[in-house]
């Protein structure tokens, strides 16, 4: 995997994989930015709602359920002091599909969370991650 950064002027830098797909990345107006986009904080716990969502729905189709609806709410708590790591994620699963009961949802969810989630395997150093299922 590579990938390639441009500083785009002002705090805001563009990254783009070695697929050409790109985003871009900046910080608060505080910090210099203009705030307009995620901040590298950010765009990690959005890569740990992904990663967790990818093996969630991945494992519930392997358990033939037929996904309808599936959001995630996480919030998370930093460090005062520099560096300004995340200390605790806490992660909502809301989940409704056809043939989804609790338990194939909170077994889906414990995978993803405890074995899966390369992105979570490697916050877990720093973090306590938790989460909660809602089955709809």
């Amino acid at each position: 995997m590579g990938i390639k950064l441009k500083w785009d002027g002002e705090m805001r830098f563009v990254a783009e994989n070695e697929t050409a797909a790109s985003l871009t990345m900046d910080t608060g107006q505080a910090y210099g930015g203009s705030g307009k986009y995620p901040t590298p904080m950010n765009l990690l716990i959005m890569a740990l709602g992904g990663c967790s969502g990818m093996d969630i729905v991945s494992i519930l189709e392997k358990m033939r359920v037929d996904i309808k609806r599936f959001e995630m709410d996480i919030e998370t708590k930093r460090r005062a002091e520099a560096p300004e790591y995340f200390e605790e994620i806490h992660m909502v699963f809301t989940i409704s599909g056809d043939g989804l009961t609790e338990d194939k949802a909170r077994r889906a969810a414990k995978l993803s969370t405890e074995k899966y989630c390369s992105v979570g395997v490697m916050l877990r150093e720093k973090a306590k991650i938790t989460y909660d299922v809602r089955v709809e």
